[in-house]
């Protein structure tokens, strides 16, 4: 059975005093607060769409020519951090980073016009309900707004309160959701705009979320033959070829190479041990080098401003256009068996970076290749994105990520499979 994307939901908010994290930030008085840029902090998952870079350059642009536009504030909320009450942005991320970016490059802005939302109004709920409905400019995905609709009923948002504070119906509740439960090969096509949202509920609805993503892959693989790019109806009603492909078999093997060289394959069932030896010795030359023994990896540990600045670094391939690894990820044992990950891009005009820092509550991973695997996820959400997703480097970036996916994890045990990892 194909894969499905988990759903990672954000811990609870501590609201903090509104006054005291003002008069602490050396903010003026007013309905309409003012408070110096470096005093106001962000957290990515307070926002319902991920940060475009492209679009900070360019705001980063306008500001740096006509200066920051006070008649539009910034979205605040305050938020308890350590015993500490501090303004975290929820509604303007691009304003706000590129007023940052413009700062950097020597623009004069010492204060950001923002307002603060009522401590008893900030949940997580209302904070969703107000990204999406302030996003209602340039809509969501249909993939975004199922996220967001998961989240908002594992918080127990009934669909009637969904419906009525979305203005939207319960049709499309139900062929969101459709397509949130679907396979996650076939929310890349739907993110890769190989194949209308529209097309992947409809085939979703008629065979199932299985069978609908064998259908539009077939499909997919006749139109790029052909030398299209999106799977139309008409090319879905063409009988599908049986034939496997190249990139198929490719991906076979690669399977089958990933189970031989799985730390528990000695495991299974002698038949099955068998099996995948018969099938594998005669591509022998074909397979990659035997994955790395399990070893010991340091425990790096943060400095002052909790970085982890003693990290390992995984780079893409180096681009020929701009002579730099367009994509990294970072990772770093903070204890034993606990991993983080974070990334780093540089794609066409646009460039983002995530320190490798962890706070309490986030998430950790057993292993390094768990790790991988975390940051591999956030990155190919992020390449949803056209912007970044339609740059030269995106194909070359694409495969890199994939490889890393499919990789054996070989600090990967029995133990942590039965879920009583040491």
């Amino acid at each position: 059975m194909a894969k499905t994307s988990p759903l990672v939901l954000d811990a609870m908010i501590v609201t903090g005093n509104t006054k005291a994290a003002v008069k602490a930030a050396g903010g003026g008085s007013s309905d309409l607060w003012t408070v110096p840029p470096g005093e106001i902090h962000y957290d990515p998952r307070d926002n319902v769409r991920p940060l475009d870079m492209e679009r900070v350059r360019h705001l980063a642009s306008l500001i740096t020519a006509n200066g920051y536009d006070r008649k539009k504030p910034l979205g605040c909320f305050v938020r308890k951090v350590g015993g500490q009450d501090r303004i975290f942005v929820y509604e303007g991320q691009h304003r706000y980073h590129a007023a940052l970016m413009a700062i950097q490059e020597g623009a004069e802005i010492d204060r950001l016009p923002i307002v603060i939302d009522e401590a008893k109004s900030v949940n997580r709920v209302n904070l969703i309900y107000s990204g999406i409905t302030n996003n209602d400019g340039e809509k969501l995905t249909p993939l975004q707004l199922a996220e967001k609709v998961v989240e908002l009923q594992e918080l127990g948002e009934p669909n009637a309160t969904i419906c009525k504070r979305l203005n939207i119906t319960d049709q499309t509740i139900r062929d969101v959701l459709l397509l949130a439960q679907a396979p996650a090969a076939l929310h890349k096509l739907v993110r890769e705009k190989v194949v209308a949202s529209t097309l992947a509920i409809e085939e979703i609805r008629t065979h199932g979320g299985e069978k609908a993503l064998e259908r539009l892959s077939n499909a997919a693989a006749q139109v790029k033959a052909s030398g299209k790019t999106k799977v139309t109806k008409k090319a879905l009603n063409k009988p599908a070829t049986h034939k496997i492909t190249d990139v198929q078999a490719k991906q076979l093997l690669q399977a089958l190479q990933s189970v031989l060289h799985d730390p528990v394959f000695g495991k299974l069932s002698p038949g099955t041990i068998a099996g995948v030896h018969t099938a594998l010795t005669p591509h022998a030359d074909l397979l990659d080098p035997l994955p790395p023994t399990r070893r010991k990896y340091r425990i790096s540990k943060p400095n002052a401003h909790g970085v982890y600045v003693d990290h390992e670094t995984i780079k893409a391939p180096i681009s020929t256009r701009l002579k730099l690894h367009p994509a990294e990820i970072h990772l770093a044992q903070i204890a034993v068996g606990k991993w983080i990950s974070s990334i780093s891009y540089r794609m066409g005009s646009g460039s983002g970076t995530s320190p490798c820092s962890w706070h309490e509550g986030e998430p950790t991973y057993l292993t390094r290749g768990q790790a991988i695997r975390a940051a591999v996820t956030f990155f190919t959400r992020r390449l949803e994105d056209p912007r970044l997703g339609k740059t030269k480097e995106a194909p070359a970036v694409r495969a890199w990520l994939d490889k890393l996916w499919s990789a054996p994890d070989p600090d990967w045990t029995e133990e942590m499979a039965t879920g009583v990892a040491k």
